[in-house]
């Protein structure tokens, strides 16, 4: 199983399509996932506010502020899964 941590709010747009395509890359990949979603006040304030929403698939930093494209998710999760 893979960790994918995304630290954001969910009511952003950005963080929402960041989720959905994570989601639907582990499923087209047939890769399982375990998301970890961290929005609350105390975790997002230590990180710069202008660098969110983040997206990390095993502890590697794949998006910052925009989603990132549907290849370097699907990349990630590739690299991730031999890496195991």
């Amino acid at each position: 199983m893979i960790p994918i941590t995304l630290y954001g709010t969910p009511i952003c747009r950005r963080y929402q399509r960041m989720r959905e395509m994570v989601i639907n890359a582990s499923q087209r990949l047939g890769v399982p996932i375990e998301l970890q979603e961290i929005g609350d006040t105390e975790s997002l304030s230590q990180i710069d506010p202008l660098s969110l929403p983040r997206l990390y698939i095993s502890d590697r930093l794949v998006a910052s502020q925009n989603p990132p494209r549907v290849q370097e998710v699907e990349l990630a999760l590739g690299e991730s899964l031999t890496n195991q």
